[in-house]
């Protein structure tokens, strides 16, 4: 059955420009990224390249041009995913990719100038866009996000299937006789390539668009999460997130005894009266850095609020949570805001988880061994036991900074 070429060539345009129109329309209603606008120039110039393939017989010095627009699709596709992918730069130039256009586009050119038969205009073209589409393949295939994307390895899928075809045609046409009928086979051929490609180029499109909007919302989901976790000012967990770690923590402990610490800095008002809020700000993160600089991977830290610290101890007893303490201390000797007009010091009251008791229980306890080391003079550690309604306060040690 013979096919009727001009037919052929009109399922195509529509084809191509309807490709065309749905990435305008989404491209104007919906939220797009670099690049996009790369792959709808694509889209666009594929399609007047097709509409000047059905003027080629009538106007023959229309075929130039048409032939450059088929044969930009896969640089211009490129191009987009070069802009798309602008987080990883890639060492080859960008240039690299036109001048390979241009070099396949000329050695074309120069066979129809010469008035190459149509079997060597064919593999002329053919073989300039197997190369095209090959090279876009291993150019996209070395990008990283290629790793993670899976509409990046279908682009690559679709650019070797396109190059196979083209390869294919071009050993038709350098080992086929001159005619009609095998010329229209090959045009064909080329013209289910391009259909195929700018139908794939829509989906593969609106999968990069998703890929990337999840993508940036799990990051921004992660940064919230973050910022609901996380004291922002000494970067250790806020009070609510430091009673889910502890919670965990006491879960996942191997065995007793479990300490908790809680601890303020000693004249902390008088601090900012005197020096600023931002220097009361900056003794808060030293304080911080100092606790997480003095604990295992396994300890718990957290910021309840205003000055107030807490750290829970898994596996650790009251007189090992009392070294803790003089260790974080020590520490903070060395990172004073203002050692002379301000000395920062520290009191704390530790307390023993007992068997069935929770962290806010606990941290009551603990609340009041604190104020017990206020009480005796500030700078100092206190351990408390018994019941909440009559504490017993045990060991007091001195910490050695003296406030103000």
């Amino acid at each position: 059955m013979d096919l009727h070429l001009p037919t052929l060539l009109t399922v195509c345009v529509a084809a191509v420009a309807t490709s065309a129109g749905v990435m305008t329309l989404y491209g104007s209603t919906q939220r797009t990224y670099r690049g996009f606008g790369w792959w709808l120039l694509a889209q666009w110039l594929l399609a007047l390249g097709c509409v000047l393939h059905l003027f080629r017989d009538t106007q023959p010095e229309l075929l130039p041009l048409a032939n450059l627009l088929l044969l930009q699709w896969p640089i211009a596709v490129l191009a987009g995913m070069r802009h798309f992918c602008s987080r990883h730069p890639s060492p080859v130039p960008a240039l690299l990719d036109w001048l390979l256009l241009a070099l396949a586009f000329l050695v074309w050119l120069a066979t129809w100038a010469a008035d190459g038969s149509l079997s060597e205009r064919v593999a002329a073209f053919a073989g300039g866009a197997c190369v095209l589409h090959v090279y876009t393949a291993v150019f996209v295939w070395r990008m990283a996000e290629a790793r993670s994307s899976a509409a990046m390895r279908l682009l690559v899928g679709v650019d070797l299937a396109a190059a196979a075809v083209q390869a294919v045609r071009f050993a038709v046409a350098v080992s086929g006789p001159d005619g009609g009928v095998p010329g229209n086979a090959l045009l064909l051929a080329s013209g289910l390539v391009i259909v195929v490609s700018s139908l794939v180029m829509v989906y593969l499109a609106l999968m990069l668009t998703n890929e990337r909007s999840e993508s940036n919302l799990r990051a921004m989901h992660r940064k919230l999460r973050y910022l609901a976790d996380i004291d922002m000012l000494t970067r250790v967990p806020n009070r609510r997130r430091f009673h889910e770690l502890a919670d965990q923590a006491l879960a996942a402990a191997a065995r007793p005894p479990c300490a908790l610490m809680m601890f303020d800095i000693d004249h902390f008002k008088h601090i900012n009266d005197l020096l600023g809020h931002a220097t009361g700000d900056e003794a808060l993160r030293q304080v911080a850095r100092c606790v997480r600089d003095s604990l295992r991977t396994q300890d718990v830290a957290g910021r309840l609020g205003g000055d107030e610290f807490a750290v829970l101890l898994p596996e650790t007893s009251v007189h090992d949570a009392m070294t803790v303490a003089s260790r974080i201390v020590a520490r903070l000797s060395d990172r004073q805001v203002a050692p002379t007009l301000a000395p920062v010091s520290l009191s704390f009251g530790v307390v023993q988880l007992q068997p069935g008791e929770t962290i806010a229980e606990a941290l009551r306890r603990a609340d009041q061994a604190l104020y017990e080391a206020k009480r005796q003079g500030r700078s100092r550690a206190v351990t408390a036991f018994g019941e909440e309604s009559r504490p017993v306060f045990g060991e007091s040690r001195s910490l050695g900074l003296p406030g103000f």
